[in-house]
């Protein structure tokens, strides 16, 4: 059976200290940083949609927030 270990991810305290004021008592990590990514809109994608837009090519938002994703996923 495969486990799911616990990483580490290095930021900066003052990062940390910014995000222990947004997360709540109630909430782990991994549910703090999952909501939070959930409303995460990838950088460019409102300028991508407009330039779309502007050649009259029309993209579902649900389609391109899964190739953003898959894209973010593999480090690009």
């Amino acid at each position: 059976m495969a486990t799911n270990p616990i990483t580490t991810i290095p930021v900066h305290s003052n990062v940390l200290r910014h995000l222990r004021t947004l997360k709540t008592a109630d909430q782990t990590w991994d549910d703090f940083l999952l909501e939070m990514s959930r409303d995460y809109v990838p950088p460019g994608w409102y300028s991508e949609m407009e330039r779309r837009r502007g050649e009259g090519i029309e993209v579902p938002g649900n389609a391109v927030l899964k190739q953003s994703r898959e894209l973010t996923r593999r480090g690009h």
